[in-house]
């Protein structure tokens, strides 16, 4: 385990501790780079996910009806004010896009000051261009939601930007069955980390 995961599993050992997480423990870190089938992870378990210059990492997480789940996408993508394609970075959830259906909401600031966006895509938008993410993920058939925060880097004006955002995925049938596959608008290095909180 690397210094960086170990640091992450005493984190969330003493929040566990302190009982601001509703688990006992994090019980171990669970390598999914080059995973090829779904992994379920337990409650208090972490995924982990290298990858190099890709425009799609496939997360191989299997996901059940009302679990929640606190992801990180840790890029490893050169800072500056050029580089990063303007587009949005999504979460394809079960592996697939489903037209029109998730409705997104934003608020953010940068150097052009502060704007907000609502509008429809056709999976869970998640970040936009380079983007360092933490986002928290609701799977209930009834409520599927991914919100959280990210920072843009790579373009002039958004090195950095602040949005805070939320998807909502307004299919109240349809169940989510797998966490799905991160897409980016340009080549893309990285980490992501995922744990299963409930």
């Amino acid at each position: 385990m690397s210094i960086e995961l170990g640091l992450l599993v005493n984190i969330f050992n003493e929040l566990s501790r302190m009982g601001l997480l509703n688990v006992s423990h994090i019980s171990d870190v669970v390598n999914l780079t080059g995973a090829t089938t779904d992994f379920e992870l337990q409650v208090g378990q972490i995924a982990y996910i290298s990858f190099t210059d890709a425009t799609q990492v496939p997360l191989h997480i299997a996901t059940p009806n009302n679990s929640y789940y606190e992801l990180h996408v840790i890029p490893s993508n050169t800072g500056g004010t050029s580089g990063g394609q303007s587009a949005p970075i999504y979460l394809y959830p079960n592996n697939t896009t489903y037209s029109g259906a998730f409705y997104y909401a934003e608020v953010c600031r940068n150097a052009n000051g502060l704007s907000s966006v609502y509008d429809q895509h056709s999976a869970f938008r998640i970040g936009w261009a380079f983007s360092c993410i933490t986002a928290w993920i609701t799977n209930r058939t009834q409520y599927k939601n991914v919100r959280g925060v990210y920072d843009v880097y790579g373009r002039s004006a958004d090195y950095p930007s602040l949005i805070a955002f939320s998807t909502d995925w307004r299919d109240t049938t349809t169940p989510w069955t797998s966490l799905g596959t991160i897409v980016f608008p340009q080549s893309t290095s990285g980490e992501i980390l995922v744990f299963r909180a409930r």
